[in-house]
């Protein structure tokens, strides 16, 4: 049996660096690999955490070898052959071990192997054919085919021996199922729980959104669902920091992904008075590239994949067996940065790692006073599905690597996509209903640990995704949010339930609400004080069925590979998009430097939203700023809301704003320095885009 194990360990470190060998020939950034440029300083930043991570790498590999060594030298005893024989014997069996292993896999994660040629056409086969039940009836098949000749063998074996190998598949067995008990008691401690889902447009749940969500449907039927609730900004950063201080994005400094901790202004959030009053709060995700909630969030624990540099390098770092040997609960703690990582398309095994948090979430919550965040990142890049998810809506017809994984190409004025619209959104369907299946798996555990009616729950998108769809000329075009201020992009899902013994609230409110609403919500219904001078209010009175003065929504435009200009005709189109924009921290953190974080402000169109209209602002490539009104834009009304959105963007600490005084109606301020003062205001009607406007005088 010894050379059996360390046959299988020099095989597994020789596999480890013949993957090592092909990732340097592919050129992956930061390995061990020249690079030049903007890349410079992200291969400096990796390289010295490198020697650690690949250390643990291998040792995965050298024990999964040792794993199918001792597996195979076990299944070649039935055959009795001896010397040389049975070591081609048991080698053999390793291979057929791992075919089978890698048969799974294939149909469970296809992304796993899709960027091999050679495997092509045998993945385009399982992803249309292949069922979990292949592989493991033929894996059963074969076992049982060695059991008569393996049992003798067995029984003859050392008595230390086969207690050991009995001791071993019981304390395997019992790791497995294993779970902790709750504790008992006359009233358990309270528990909140946020989920959000990213990107999740709420016509998903409608008849035509083709049932993608049926776990978030029945949460939905239980709680009062807030129908005309809106993000504050269309991306995930930035919004969740507005929704934390239940502040406008002005106010945070956190304008766009990957802003720097500079320019973050400090504030207090509510996770914060969470934690001042005793709960303990956790925040969970498994996507950090352009999210990461560092202690300012108020979270005291923060589980996510590692932060800046390190995380795109991951990406390149295809390291399969840990795909198919750690995708389990003792890799995710050996090795969490590629097995908890959304980045690691077809080794991260989202339903796993939604079982892991679940029950991470079971231990919290039977431990006292509870605020659990999780934010579900499915539907985010590299958008890989898994089964049965993949063969879900995509067209079979349809090329396989559009199927497995999102594709993403910058959009530019006159560009055309590459795929078509139906199959983008199909896409994003069949991921939604994968966020949806991990959302389910933790509300299910809720109730069937008897948490589920006690516990208070919330839950809401970020923000929405546009696919283009007034556009025929971006058909097929990448997929975007946060370009621009519309329904589709920043309208969310957002649905409340308080514990069952409140009694049952309205089924649905119409009223407007925004994301930063949920803050002073979450304290007021758990009896906490939270932060002063914010801009959310409490949704409280709207569950109780009373009525509540309309709030405004303030929104603006964040920072997206679409530049401007390719949806409103005339945009100032400046800040760049490109590896330029950022800059690496000598700890290794990505953020956008100062120039292009100026330039994105700049560029942003800023409105206001009072449920009946739209009031926004563009920046014109002329140096004036265009202010335009979609929807019921007559009346003081809509002159309330446009001097509402003024008085919102002169508390903003932005550079180079002030009020510019003197012009036909003084309520429509400009910004100075390069932004010249303009008189020009567009109507819309409905759903008009920008350019089909005409300018009309300010006092019109």
């Amino acid at each position: 049996m010894c050379w059996h194990l360390t046959l299988g360990v020099l095989g597994g470190v020789a596999l480890f660096g013949a993957e090592t060998a092909g990732l340097l020939r592919a050129g992956a950034v930061g390995v061990d690999v020249p690079v030049d440029g903007p890349y410079a300083a992200l291969a400096a930043a990796v390289r010295p955490l490198l020697p650690e991570l690949l250390l643990r790498v291998a040792t995965v590999y050298a024990l999964a070898g040792a794993l199918l060594a001792a597996s195979a030298g076990l299944l070649a005893q039935a055959w009795g052959a001896r010397g040389v024989a049975r070591a081609l014997l048991t080698v053999g069996q390793g291979v057929v071990l791992l075919g089978l292993l890698a048969w799974d896999r294939a149909i469970a994660r296809p992304a796993l192997f899709d960027d091999l040629p050679s495997l092509r056409p045998v993945l385009a086969w399982l992803v249309d054919h292949g069922q979990p039940w292949q592989p493991r009836g033929v894996a059963l098949a074969w076992l049982l085919a060695h059991a008569a000749g393996l049992a003798p063998r067995v029984r003859a074996m050392p008595r230390a021996v086969s207690v050991g190998l009995v001791a071993a598949s019981v304390a395997a067995v019992g790791f497995w199922s294993w779970a902790p008990a709750r504790k008992v008691g006359a009233e358990p401690p309270p528990l909140v729980v946020l989920i959000g889902i990213d990107a999740f447009r709420p016509d998903r749940l409608e008849a035509a959104g083709r049932g993608v969500a049926p776990n978030v449907a029945r949460f939905v039927a239980d709680a009062t669902q807030f129908t005309h609730a809106y993000t504050p900004i269309a991306q995930t950063e930035p919004a969740w920091r507005a929704m934390l201080t239940a502040r406008w994005p002005t106010r945070t400094g956190v304008r766009y992904p990957l802003t720097a901790d500079t320019r973050m202004v400090p504030a207090e959030t509510f996770a914060s008075a969470f934690t001042a009053a005793g709960w303990r709060t956790v925040f969970a995700t498994d996507c950090s590239r352009f999210h990461h909630e560092g202690p300012a969030s108020g979270f005291a624990t923060r589980l996510q994949p590692p932060h800046g540099a390190i995380n795109f390098a991951l990406e390149k770092l295809r390291y399969r067996a840990l795909g198919m040997f750690a995708d389990n609960a003792l890799g995710a703690a050996w090795v969490p940065e590629f097995i908890d990582n959304r980045a690691l398309a077809g080794i991260h095994d989202p339903m796993g790692y939604a079982s892991r948090l679940s029950a991470r979430l079971g231990n919290e919550a039977a431990s006292g006073p509870t605020l659990f965040a999780f934010h579900a990142t499915a539907a985010h890049f590299p958008g890989d599905p898994v089964y049965p998810f993949y063969r879900r809506y995509v067209a079979a017809s349809e090329p396989l690597e559009r199927r497995l994984r999102m594709h993403f190409a910058p959009v530019s004025p006159g560009a055309k996509g590459g795929w078509s619209r139906e199959g983008a959104e199909a896409l994003y369907d069949e991921l939604l209903a994968q966020a949806d299946s991990q959302v389910g798996r933790l509300l299910e555990d809720l109730r069937r640990s008897g948490r589920y009616d006690d516990a208070l729950i919330v839950l809401f998108s970020d923000h929405g995704e546009s696919f283009h769809a007034d556009r025929p000329d971006l058909a097929g075009a990448t997929s975007v949010h946060g370009a621009r201020l519309s329904d589709e992009e920043n309208h969310i899902l957002l649905a409340v339930k308080p514990p069952r013994r409140w009694g049952r609230g309205p089924s649905e409110v119409d009223a407007l609400v925004r994301l930063v609403d949920v803050g002073p919500t979450l304290l007021e219904l758990s009896g906490l004080g939270g932060p002063s001078d914010v801009d959310g209010l409490s949704l409280a009175p709207l569950l109780r069925g009373e009525a509540r003065d309309v709030a405004p929504l303030y929104a603006e435009t964040g920072y997206t590979h679409v530049s401007p200009e390719v949806f409103s005709p005339g945009h100032w189109p400046g800040a760049p998009r490109d590896f330029n924009a950022y800059r690496i921290r000598s700890d290794g953190v990505v953020e956008m430097t100062d120039a292009a974080g100026d330039a994105v402000l700049k560029e942003k169109d800023r409105g206001a939203f009072d449920g009946q209209r739209w009031v926004v602002d563009r920046p014109q490539e002329d140096g004036s700023e265009l202010r335009s009104c979609e929807g019921e834009c007559e009346g003081a009304d809509a002159d309330a809301l446009a001097a509402w959105l003024d008085g919102v963007r002169e508390r903003a600490p932005e550079r180079g704003w002030r009020k510019v005084a003197g012009h036909v109606d003084d309520r429509f301020p400009q910004p100075s320095g390069n932004l010249r003062p303009s008189q020009r205001l567009l109507r819309l009607r409905p759903g008009e885009p920008p350019g089909a406007a005409h300018p009309q005088p300010r006092g019109g």
